[in-house]
């Protein structure tokens, strides 16, 4: 299984370090922040890219936004977010692990043959899901 970071004992050894104050961006969950014992501020990235992509995206009415599907998943929550503020179609990828960072298996749903697709993801570790949904 994927083992996670201790959150808790990266917080305590930013304080210890000497900070005094963190500025995050789109934390992988929201929680992490209780771990601090000073303040620490979650700033999010979708305000940008909301405004960004009408500018930067040639025909981005015609784009389509794609997430994966997580068995937790308020990831699909923010991608049918993003959508509808733009007023554009969504679609999903589901996808089968064989073990940690190997994809067994990816079913992409929805239409997204000829559009720009948009990709947002939880989290790029390896940016495999991104290069594999990609290539579909």
């Amino acid at each position: 299984s994927r083992a996670p970071i201790s959150a808790k004992l990266v917080a305590n050894m930013l304080s210890v370090a000497g900070a005094d104050h963190i500025i995050t961006m789109d934390l992988h969950a929201s929680q992490i922040q209780g771990f601090f014992d000073i303040p620490v501020d979650n700033l999010y990235a979708e305000p940008a890219v909301l405004k960004w992509i009408p500018f930067f995206v040639l025909r981005y009415t015609h784009t389509v936004v794609l997430s994966e599907v997580l068995p937790v998943n308020t990831l699909c929550c923010r991608v049918t977010s993003i959508a509808d503020r733009l007023n554009v179609d969504f679609a999903l990828i589901h996808k089968e692990r064989k073990k940690a960072n190997e994809v067994d298996r990816m079913v992409l749903v929805g239409d997204v043959k000829d559009r720009v697709a948009i990709l947002v993801d939880d989290m790029a570790d390896t940016c495999g899901t991104i290069c594999h949904a990609a290539d579909k």
